[in-house]
């Protein structure tokens, strides 16, 4: 778990299952640290990860702070859960590279809404491997869009 950003306001929630942020956050994500407060979450980091995002989210509960996910490849089925968990401050999943995709642009009985921001493309002209890195340039431009359209 690595908290980086501001102290309060708007969150984004890194559920990121290639476990890149050990220490810091990459660097590419350092705009958005600039405007939001940002937590990431190694999944594969142990057994109590999914409890350490559960965590993450209590405190942002507590200090009434809206959050958003953002999650990749197989961590995008946990990031809705979680989600659907904490609706109340929630209000975007943005997915990187879903494993399965239904179509949905809400969470059923919330106002939750889940985005599909980057998929890598199959064949020849891919740079990147399925699920793209978290850490990707691309990645970040994308949730920024995101975040921008979404407000």
């Amino acid at each position: 778990m690595v908290w980086a950003g501001q102290d309060d306001g708007p969150a984004l929630v890194v559920v990121d299952p290639a476990g890149t942020a050990k220490h810091e956050i990459p660097p590419t994500w350092n705009k958005l640290a600039d405007h939001f407060q940002l937590a990431w979450c190694r999944t594969p980091a142990g057994h109590n990860s999914l409890e350490e995002i559960e965590d993450v989210l209590e405190t942002l509960t507590e200090r009434q702070a809206p959050a958003s996910l953002v999650a990749s490849g197989e961590a995008c089925p946990t990031a809705i859960a979680i989600a659907r968990q904490f609706a109340d401050i929630v209000s975007s999943v943005l997915l990187v590279d879903p494993a399965e995709e239904d179509g949905a642009t809400t969470l059923a009985g919330t106002d939750i809404q889940v985005r599909v921001v980057a998929r890598s493309h199959h064949g020849a002209s891919d740079r990147v491997e399925a699920p793209m890195p978290l850490g990707h340039p691309e990645v970040v431009e994308a949730v920024a869009a995101a975040l921008a359209d979404i407000r």
